[in-house]
């Protein structure tokens, strides 16, 4: 049973490339939707023990890549286009209240802090490290709300939408928007225009449900 083409392993903690190398293999569609995961195969595939797989897999299931299916296993999981919808729109009416909030509280500093973070999404190459400096610049904006509630509310959503922002991490054309995007929403708190920052949170979130829906 192949796989395709799966990336090989580096001198960095083997279960963390076993985990990056198959959530390329996901992202890009070299291990399509439906596909089932055998740990012996990927193993045997990867020149890796069992062991490595097996942790990967539960992550990836955590992450909301895989579930198990009786009889079958560890499956890749399609994506649920009514969960896609209820997730962003959540995710959307949220990230409102946050940048609203944030707007109160932050410093120039804050602004500068930021602009950093794109510049460091930009340049990045893995898509699973891309994926951490997004949630990065999330996480940043929620932190500067005050809001713990409002936090915790986005955290029980972090399921879907990490999920969501890995398949984006993978793809050139996307991550150059989301650059854009995040850029637009830094010059909104900057200019202190909370109707500003709101209209560019919904562009970007709308943005990144359709390039989800589309796949």
């Amino acid at each position: 049973m192949s796989y395709g083409k799966i990336d090989g392993i580096a001198r960095v903690p083997l279960n963390e490339q076993v985990y990056r190398a198959l959530i390329n293999a996901i992202t890009d569609g070299t291990i399509a939707p439906g596909t089932e995961l055998r740990e012996q195969h990927l193993a045997k595939q990867m020149n890796v023990s069992a062991t490595p797989v097996r942790e990967a897999i539960r992550r990836l299931a955590s992450d909301g890549f895989v579930e198990t299916i009786p009889y079958h296993g560890a499956v890749v999981r399609t994506l649920d286009q009514q969960e896609i919808r209820e997730a962003y729109a959540c995710r959307e009416a949220l990230e409102h209240l946050a940048v609203a909030e944030a707007i109160d509280h932050l410093t120039d500093e804050d602004i500068q802090h930021l602009y950093r973070l794109v510049d460091e999404y930009r340049t990045s190459d893995n898509p699973v490290e891309i994926y951490d400096k997004s949630q990065k610049f999330d996480d940043y904006i929620y932190d500067l709300s005050g809001n713990r509630t409002l936090h915790n509310l986005l955290e029980a959503l972090k399921g879907i939408i990490s999920r969501d922002k890995k398949y984006s991490s993978s793809n050139v054309e996307r991550r150059k928007e989301i650059c854009a995007e995040h850029t637009a929403i830094i010059e909104a708190l900057e200019a202190r225009n909370v109707k500003q920052a709101k209209e560019a949170v919904s562009v970007h979130i709308h943005n990144g449900r359709k390039f989800i829906e589309n796949r």
